[in-house]
């Protein structure tokens, strides 16, 4: 008689639980939506199947035992061990997944500090050539003669006015 084990974790993604299975050095088979194990009971491997949108842990309810196998998990204790590392493996993959997360929204904090000072020295840049041509202007209109020179990188106005 097969029975269906429900854990409390739900076995949702493929990636994980091959990777717990990895960890408690269970080998296995993969077969489109099924995950064949190593573990052998009465009728053949224990296998995950992919059924109702997880995998589900089928096996033969009555174990067979080989005297030879040492280190036999009973199926609870398989399951738990299984569990353990499923949500250690989805608790490293969620953390990673939010270091990347705060990593993109720091890039995206960075990008947007540099075109609010790109677009600071912009105005700066544009009050500064109004302020020049004002000056130029009035300059003028007063009768100077307007030079520009560039002195350690600041702009300076010469003004002349010829008397006779």
């Amino acid at each position: 008689m097969s029975a269906i084990v429900k854990t409390i974790t739900p076995f949702i993604d493929k990636e994980l639980l091959l990777k717990a299975l990895d960890c408690v050095g269970c080998s296995y088979t993969v077969s489109g939506n099924t995950i064949t194990t190593n573990r052998i009971d009465y009728y053949g491997n224990q296998k995950f199947e992919y059924k109702n949108n997880r995998y589900q842990f089928i096996h033969e309810d009555t174990p067979w035992r080989n005297l030879n196998v040492k280190d036999y998990k009973t199926v609870s204790s398989f399951l738990q061990a299984v569990e353990k590392e499923y949500n250690r493996i989805y608790a490293e993959k969620c953390a990673e997944l939010e270091r990347l997360r705060q990593a993109a929204l720091a890039e995206q904090e960075r990008i947007r500090l540099e075109e609010e000072k790109k677009r600071i020295e912009k105005e700066r840049l544009a009050y500064i050539e109004k302020q020049k041509q004002l000056i130029i202007q009035k300059a003028q209109a007063e009768g100077y003669s307007v030079q520009e020179r560039k002195v350690n990188n600041k702009i300076k106005l010469i003004l002349r006015r010829n008397t006779y």
